[in-house]
């Protein structure tokens, strides 16, 4: 069993190695092409607020930008509201449901214990030895 637990503990090593060295590639990626991305919008918006400036004062062209950036932000802010509060009902659905689960299960198992209390006894038996086997297994290895 040591040689089994020993190759399965490589192939996770191996796994979380690989999963790291995506994970640390992806950030680096997305960090260049938000960079990218953020003075591609700065230039538009330097852009913009010149194309602006050319057919009204500069004071209106920075102003409009100003007033468009600041609608923008409150839009965002809205929809980040929105998902949070869709991300509270869906966390207190998923809540519900398991006290449910949890509660049909205890119900279950009166049920068994009351129509079979052999197969009760039996089981909690079975769960114990298996918990117990695993408990000395480790520690007769380590010794």
């Amino acid at each position: 069993m040591g040689t089994l637990g020993a190759a399965l503990s490589a192939l996770l090593a191996v796994d979380v190695a690989a999963a790291t060295s995506r994970y640390r590639r992806n950030a680096m990626l997305w960090a260049i092409i938000a960079t990218l991305l953020g003075t591609a919008y700065v230039f538009a918006l330097l852009a913009v607020t010149l194309f602006l400036a050319e057919r009204y004062s500069p004071v209106a062209a920075v102003a409009t930008m100003a007033a468009v950036l600041f609608v923008t932000a409150l839009i965002l802010m809205a929809v980040m509201a929105g998902l949070r509060a869709r991300d509270r009902r869906l966390a207190e659905e998923r809540r519900r449901l398991a006290a449910m689960q949890t509660n049909l299960a205890l119900v279950a198992a009166a049920g068994v214990l009351r129509t079979q209390p052999l197969l009760a006894v039996a089981t909690a038996v079975a769960v114990g030895a298996l918990l117990g086997l695993g408990k000395g297994r480790r520690h007769d290895e380590k010794s």
